[in-house]
């Protein structure tokens, strides 16, 4: 059961997010599958005094969350999962709810980086510009689960399920596909670049390999940072970051990466 408050995500926003979610379930993606209350509904309000709650169920999927630790061929199965996804994602015809953007979030960074230094002005210039020329078709362009990180993929070693669908959005197929691998890079861990060619190679047995851009796979880890480091500087009063860890020594580690280059050169060379 998830609960939230109704000021901090209206009854409109949930239920295109699990409109987004149900239409994936229907087409056979493996994900965690919403379930209706007894009246019939996709969630229930909750009151408490005058604060109105948003609740709703999705079913219990086995496993913890997924590392780069297992068998190689648990990470094509992943990609295939993955691929499915975006298949069905392609499918999905949407004329009532809107979704968030990732435009929107470009006008959000260049409020908050009013006050940065040039080095990350300069990073978010380019990074914009990229994406603002970038090519956007039905292959590799749709509503994105948005939020495709290593917490959010479940498994027990054999299956796997794609949960937490609270942040759908209107973006490149491309975030969902490269964001599990953004804590990695900025900690510098050593075990996920042998685990995205078969990823990879999952993926693109369901899905062209035409409409994927690995080139892009840079500028997708800089925006992320970039959104993640401006928005967490500008909103977050505590010292422990989002993600657990101190939120100073975070901030630090991902400002690293949007001002040094370096990073790039340990990348496998299908993504320079």
């Amino acid at each position: 059961m998830r609960i939230t408050h109704a000021r901090l995500r209206s009854p409109l926003e949930l239920q295109a997010a699990i409109s987004y979610q149900q239409h994936l379930f229907e087409h056979d993606v493996s994900i965690c599958q919403p379930i209706l209350s007894q009246n019939g509904l996709w969630f229930e309000s909750v009151w408490q005094g005058e604060d109105e709650f948003l609740a709703h169920v999705c079913k219990e999927v086995p496993g913890q969350p997924i590392n780069f630790d297992y068998p190689y061929g648990l990470y094509k199965f992943w990609g295939i999962v993955l691929g499915k996804l975006h298949q069905a994602a392609s499918l999905f015809r949407n004329n009532t709810y809107q979704y968030a953007k990732w435009s929107k979030s470009f006008e959000e960074m260049l409020a908050y980086a009013n006050h940065e230094s040039k080095e990350v002005q300069q990073t978010l210039k380019n990074v914009s510009n990229f994406f603002h020329t970038r090519m956007i078709n039905s292959e590799n362009y749709g509503i994105t689960h948005g939020d495709h990180r290593e917490g959010n993929v479940i498994t027990d070693g054999k299956q796997i399920h794609i949960i937490d669908f609270d942040l759908p959005s209107e973006n490149w197929f491309t975030e969902d596909l490269f964001r599990p691998f953004f804590d990695s890079v900025i900690y510098n861990h050593p075990n996920w670049q042998d685990k995205i060619m078969p990823y990879l190679e999952g993926y693109f047995s369901i899905r062209p390999q035409e409409t994927v851009l690995l080139s892009s796979f840079s500028w997708q880890m800089l925006m992320k940072s970039l959104e993640i480091y401006l928005w967490t500087k500008n909103n977050w009063n505590h010292d422990i970051a989002p993600g657990g860890g101190n939120t100073q020594q975070w901030l630090s580690a991902i400002k690293d990466k949007i001002i040094n280059n370096d990073w790039l050169n340990q990348l496998p060379q299908e993504f320079r």
